[in-house]
């Protein structure tokens, strides 16, 4: 399976408080983290960059061939529960952090079976030469008002407090993880990524770009159209093609 990733700091931002990781496990397991970072002068940075170390390293270190599908599921909760708590210590223990938090999503993909763990607005979509199909559900109050009826799916891809999550990594000293599986079919692509592609391009043009362009030029392609509609936040991806 192949696998890359990218980040930029977008065409409006001073910083960056995206944050990515990737890898391969010996066996194949291939795993892929995607973070958006909010709160304090410099606490949003922090947060991403402290989530993104202590979930990979767990991954790395806690790994085993012979888990199961339900086994991924509790080594992600595990690593994100555990960076959850150091997060939000950090934020206690230092002023100038208070408030911090991060998105991520999360996945772990062995053999053709892939799970996902999100908490907030950054996604996880998968693509084949035919559609697009986003797999998270964002934690945020647009979704919400959505899901009860509160405004229409137009509404929502344009509502101006699009970004207001309702969960985060490291706000509280509890965390509530969503886990989604998927089987990945021959040919499929995983994207992982923050509402800094997902708010900027629609989820038609996402498709059409991964339709048009090589796979080790995706991830900057991505970012390039990101920043020619308005690169109003930082802009990360992850891309699995198996």
């Amino acid at each position: 399976m192949k696998i890359t990733g990218k980040t930029d700091i977008g065409a409006v931002r001073s910083k960056n408080e995206d944050a990515f990781d990737y890898g391969v496990l010996p066996d194949g397991t291939v795993w892929g983290i995607v973070c958006d970072g909010m709160g304090g002068v410099h606490g949003g940075k922090v947060a991403s960059a402290a989530a993104i170390e202590m979930v990979s390293e767990k991954i790395k270190k806690c790994y085993n061939p012979s888990m199961s599908v339900t086994s991924l599921e509790n080594l992600l909760l595990s690593a994100i529960t555990t960076a959850n708590v150091d997060v939000f210590d950090r934020g206690v223990y230092d002023s100038s952090l208070k408030g911090m938090g991060t998105t991520i999503v999360a996945v772990l993909i062995k053999g053709n079976e892939a799970c996902i763990a999100h908490v907030g607005d950054s996604r996880a979509y998968i693509m084949d030469k035919d559609s697009i199909r986003q797999i998270t559900k964002d934690h945020s109050l647009v979704q919400e008002m959505l899901d009860k009826g509160q405004i229409t799916k137009e509404e929502y891809e344009n509502n101006p407090i699009k970004n207001i999550i309702t969960r985060a990594m490291g706000v509280e000293e509890g965390i509530d993880i969503e886990f989604d599986y998927v089987c990945l079919q021959e040919g499929e692509c995983m994207l992982l990524c923050t509402d800094g592609l997902s708010g900027m391009i629609s989820d038609r043009h996402i498709h059409e770009i991964y339709l048009s362009t090589d796979f080790d030029s995706l991830a900057q392609k991505y970012i390039d159209e990101a920043n020619s509609n308005g690169g109003k936040d930082n802009i990360t991806v992850v891309i699995m093609e198996g």
